[in-house]
């Protein structure tokens, strides 16, 4: 998906691809800094649903320590759709995810964001992630 330079959209999934940076470079207190205080996550690995900042730290602080058991991570990203909804932008994303050994993983993660502008500035409002299935179903 090609974005117009400059544009709501581009804008938007630009702040995607740097939550995934900073989770990379074990930097959770920037990825906290786009994340309004009402801000929801449904992580990929956990059945829970974390309702605000407070608990998303939390939940931030284990994840960082678990990352840095794990190996090296990497990612791809590519954009599906950006709707952007007046001050609302809703991303979908797939992302190539691998954490190298001593506990390595890798496969596709389906991601949806929802984002609210702020001051002129995309933060965001609620974070899903879910592994993608293997294989194919008919419906």
């Amino acid at each position: 998906m090609k974005f117009e330079p400059g544009s709501d959209e581009e804008s938007a999934f630009e702040i995607i691809i740097g939550v995934y940076q900073s989770y990379q470079d074990y930097k959770p207190e920037d990825i906290e800094a786009v994340q309004l205080t009402e801000y929801s996550v449904w992580d990929g690995t956990l059945p829970q649903l974390f309702k605000n900042l407070a608990e998303v730290k939390e939940f931030h602080r284990k994840d960082q320590e678990n990352t840095k058991a794990r190996g090296a991570f990497s990612f791809e990203i590519e954009p599906l759709k950006v709707d952007i909804l007046g001050d609302v932008a809703v991303v979908l994303s797939s992302i190539s995810a691998e954490w190298q050994p001593p506990n390595e993983w890798s496969g596709r993660i389906r991601v949806t964001d929802v984002l609210r502008r702020v001051g002129g500035r995309w933060m965001m409002f609620h974070h899903h992630e879910s592994i993608e299935p293997e294989g194919y179903t008919h419906i």
